[in-house]
């Protein structure tokens, strides 16, 4: 079976003449980078010396200290984990961290967290009544107090954690803030007892723009 081509029929707005069109855009285009192509730009003219630093984008780490907030003194014995109790923490969001983010253009921002993390955990036989629940961290990320990530219940004892988001920003300085939060308390729960650690927190910033 031969194939038959489809005939065109243009309609009234259509581009018939494309070479007329060609020749119109081009000097259109010209107007903006004053005849400057590829074609006549010898190559490797410009290089990373020719581009301002921070022209498309921008890199900001920051090591950040152990969650320190709401600990209760009573909690641990030497050289171990002193964290928040059910003395010093009853429920609800609180801040751990807070980084300042300079620099930045109208865009968009990529925001990695990592850190270590510890929960409380019920220990069936050393006493404790099973009516000790199991506890778990959530972790929100805000962004100048703007919720722009935020985590489900991590439940294991001890890990590590790696939680991204991607956003639009205005330009300027920012205020990048972390908040977490435990599980209610049960009423058998210990109120001396360490009941979450947030350690070697790292925040990886990128603002893209153009």
């Amino acid at each position: 079976m031969s194939k038959k081509w489809t005939e065109i029929h243009p309609g009234d707005e259509a581009i018939v003449d494309l070479k007329e069109f060609n020749h119109g855009y081009n000097a259109y285009k010209e107007t903006f980078n004053g005849g400057l192509d590829r074609t006549v730009v010898p190559e490797e003219f410009l290089d990373e010396d020719n581009i301002a630093a921070g022209a498309f984008h921008r890199v900001q780490i920051t090591n950040s200290a152990d969650m320190s907030a709401k600990v209760d003194t009573a909690t641990g014995a030497t050289l171990d984990w002193r964290g928040p109790s059910y003395t010093t923490y009853d429920q609800g969001w609180f801040e751990i961290d807070s980084v300042s983010v300079t620099d930045f253009k109208d865009g968009m921002c990529h925001w990695e967290y990592s850190f270590l993390y510890s929960n409380y955990i019920k220990w069936t036989w050393n006493g404790y009544p099973a009516t000790i629940e199991q506890k778990g961290v959530q972790v929100r990320l805000l962004w100048d107090g703007v919720v722009v990530f935020n985590s489900y219940k991590m439940p294991q004892p001890m890990g590590t954690a790696r939680l991204l988001a991607d956003f639009p920003t205005t330009g300027g300085t920012h205020t990048a803030s972390v908040q977490i939060r435990q599980t209610s308390p049960a009423p058998d729960d210990p109120v001396n007892t360490n009941i979450v650690n947030v350690v070697a927190p790292c925040h990886l910033f990128i603002g893209r723009w153009r």
